[in-house]
């Protein structure tokens, strides 16, 4: 999405033109690229930057890869006595020393998922699906077998005074499982997953279920309330804030059952690489269920879906991992609870998904990544330099760039620098140019990059000797398209005798409005009215009115000239220029100007108002051919006499120009009947009409009396034009 929009008046550019009314769209010589808010900037890449609800880009956090463990997809992630504890799909356990960088791998296991892990009492839990088991490390940090609860799959492990809770799915339940293993069902969820589960501050434990998005509260006895009950499918992770109680809670609903949730469906996330199209997330949200039962959603996406919560008390912020499609980049949000719920998008990682998260006090926050797997930390800093690319802008035509420019704040001692690049595929690829060079002051500069329909911002921050950073609020450029020739679809003309006149344009009058948000949205600079042409309509006897249909795709202002042109049975005829040129889509004119015969209209359209002689374009396009016709049919031979009870009434009917349309007749001034052709078909510029008629009572039979009678007849041709005659018979 992007904005172009004339420089000179600040008004959002209209890409289309309404044919119904004048055409008023401003020159297009030069137009501005905006890029700013968060419909726009959100899209882009934020690469190292971080990105504020406003849409405003500023310094992103510091981030350090701390390991990687290739293709073996991060599914849990917790942090027990200071050491990292990496959960995975297919490559194990692993341990993770963030400040030594030191990723070990502490159990093979190639086929299932370590999908939770929990610390107790000094010692290593961790649980496997699908083989439903729950295993503990040994001093020499072997694998020691610890429970089997009698289920599938293990999604949570939440350590208790005297032992584990675990959400399991296949069946869905919560459990408790004692110091010595033994298991026992605390609640039977009425579906086949109970995939998130965490520890109330207040006492007992919040749930939530995989297939109705249900959160439920749970006492130590098993006894379950529903805190809330979403229209999405699957709870994903729960948070609570240990100060207010509040509880947070991620859902998503997929696409495409088994396409997307890690840690149950992480495989197909992978494969999903031979066939990128669509987004296999449905919906997402997180919404914080607070102590009182109200209900808030905090975040909303039908790009990312919601899949690990994390809230640091510290400072009042919930942090949101997100993954999305597997062309796309994972992504990391945080929500300040202290201030009306800001929401920033804090980061990105390399991978699609951003599947664990997981806060260690003091030094930020570390992510897992799927489907490799990837180990990174953020913060708690910021970073001294961050990048942000916009979406590939789309110009709709080729276009040469002038100028780059911004808006923004920055600190004394702080640096932002625009570049822009250009190409001609929808994404940017080898085939782009390279980036130009970097405009620093926010008054702009030219750049030189080659004419092409799409291009791409980047910005680069970087903070002051103090961390001061900058804040870019928006991106622009100077663009100048090639220009696109109208289209000329139809020349048509209207009834025959209808006039129309433009009416002068009046200056908008004073007047009394209901203030609301739609007619805000109206009167904003952006989005101009469009201008409708006033007309006055009539009708005189012969007069036409010739009417088009013209577009221009860059909605260039118009001009049209008519023409006519008489079509003789031999040989070509001139063109005859009708009217000045005019903007409006219709030129009324008077036939009775020209001699009655077969014409042909001629309209050529011009987009010279809105550019320079040398670009200007137009089109052209010919009416079918007409006839001009204001002579009436003549009348010749009507003759009305009755033998042997029949009334017979004949005539013949000349027209010069036109076909004939219709006759009628009426006797003595009674309603008027067809008469029709003698051969039963009036189709030619010549008939003979006979009607013979019975007076037997009938409904259109006549009714003679003794003495003279009258007969009128009347004839049409297929303009309109109309004769009539009238003759007498005698009825014994």
């Amino acid at each position: 999405m992007n904005r172009l929009r004339p420089i000179q008046m600040s008004v959002r550019f209209a890409l289309t033109l309404s044919l119904a009314s004048a055409s008023t769209a401003l020159a297009e010589p030069t137009l501005e690229l905006r890029v700013s808010g968060p419909k726009e900037v959100f899209p882009g890449d934020p690469l190292s930057s971080s990105i504020d609800a406003a849409g405003r880009i500023t310094l992103g956090l510091e981030s350090v890869m701390l390991g990687s463990l290739g293709n073996a997809p991060i599914v849990s992630l917790e942090v027990i006595d200071g050491a990292v504890y990496v959960g995975t799909a297919g490559g194990g356990l692993s341990r993770l020393d963030p400040r030594a960088k030191n990723l070990k791998r502490l159990v093979e296991d190639d086929k299932a998922l370590v999908s939770a892990i929990a610390g107790r009492g000094g010692r290593v839990y961790f649980a496997t699906s699908p083989e439903g088991r729950i295993h503990r490390l040994g001093a020499k940090g072997e694998k020691e077998a610890f429970a089997n609860p009698a289920t599938k799959y293990i999604w949570a492990l939440v350590p208790a005074k005297d032992g584990f809770y675990a959400a399991t799915g296949d069946p869905g339940r919560v459990v408790f499982i004692d110091e010595k293993g033994a298991t026992r069902v605390l609640f039977e969820a009425d579906e086949t997953h109970v995939r998130a589960l965490v520890a109330h501050p207040g006492g007992g434990l919040v749930a939530g279920s995989g297939q109705k998005g249900i959160v439920f509260k749970l006492d130590t006895k098993g006894r379950a309330f529903a805190l809330y009950d979403s229209e999405l499918d699957e709870v994903t992770a729960l948070a609570v804030d240990p100060r207010t109680m509040d509880v947070y809670a991620a859902f998503v609903s997929e696409s495409e059952k088994g396409k997307f949730i890690p840690g149950r469906t992480i495989g197909p996330v992978a494969e999903d690489k031979k066939d990128a199209a669509g987004s296999p997330i449905k919906s997402s949200e997180v919404v914080r269920i607070a102590a009182d039962g109200r209900v808030d959603v905090i975040f909303s996406s039908r790009r990312d879906g919601a899949l690990d919560l994390a809230f640091d008390p510290e400072r009042r912020q919930l942090y949101i991992a997100t993954g999305a499609g597997p062309k796309e980049r994972g992504r990391v949000y945080a929500v300040d609870t202290r201030d009306r719920d800001r929401l920033t998008l804090i980061a990105r990682v390399e991978q699609p998904i951003a599947s664990a998260l997981e806060i260690v006090p003091g030094s930020g926050v570390l992510i897992g990544t799927a489907p490799t797997a990837e180990v990174v930390r953020l913060g708690p800093g910021p970073a001294r330099t961050s990048i942000y690319l916009s979406e590939e802008q789309d110009l709709r035509r080729p276009a040469r760039v002038g100028r780059i420019w911004y808006d923004a704040d920055l600190p004394e001692g702080s640096k932002l620098t625009l570049s822009l690049r250009s190409g001609n595929t929808a994404k940017h690829g080898p085939a782009w140019s390279d980036w130009s060079a970097a405009v620093s002051h926010e008054s702009g500069g030219p750049v030189e990059v080659p004419r092409a329909r799409y291009v791409q911002f980047k910005a680069e921050l970087t903070a002051s000797s103090k961390g001061l950073g900058p804040t870019l609020k928006s991106m622009h450029a100077s663009v100048l398209r090639a220009n696109a020739a109208p289209e000329l679809r139809e020349v048509f003309l209207l009834r025959p005798g209808i006039y129309m006149r433009a009416m002068p344009e009046e200056e908008e009058k004073e007047k009394t409005v209901t203030l609301n948000a739609a007619q805000f949205q109206r009167l904003r600079i952006e989005s101009p009215d469009r201008e409708e042409v006033r007309v006055r309509q009539g009708t005189k006897p012969g007069w036409l009115t010739a009417a088009w249909d013209a577009q221009d795709r860059n909605g260039d202002a118009l001009v049209a000239r008519v023409e006519l042109r008489a079509l003789p049975d031999a040989g070509p005829a001139a063109w005859q220029r009708l009217n000045p040129k005019t903007r409006h889509n219709f030129h009324s004119f008077d036939s009775r100007a020209f001699p009655d015969g077969r014409y042909q209209l001629r309209v050529v359209v011009s987009d010279r108002p809105s550019n320079p002689p040398e670009e200007t374009l137009s089109d052209d396009r010919e009416s079918e051919p007409f006839t001009i016709d204001n002579q009436p049919p003549k009348i010749e031979g009507l003759r009305a006499s009755l033998t042997g009870g029949v009334l017979e009434v004949t005539m013949r009917a000349v027209d010069v120009a036109s076909l004939l349309g219709e006759a009628e007749l009426s006797m003595s001034g009674g309603p008027w009947l067809m008469l029709p052709a003698a051969d039963g078909l009036t189709d030619s510029k010549e008939e003979t009409f006979l009607a013979r008629l019975r007076p037997d009572g009938k409904p259109g039979s006549p009714v003679l009396a003794k003495g003279r009678q009258s007969v009128a007849v009347r004839v049409t041709d297929e303009l309109g034009n109309e004769s009539t005659a009238s003759t007498f018979f005698n009825v014994p």
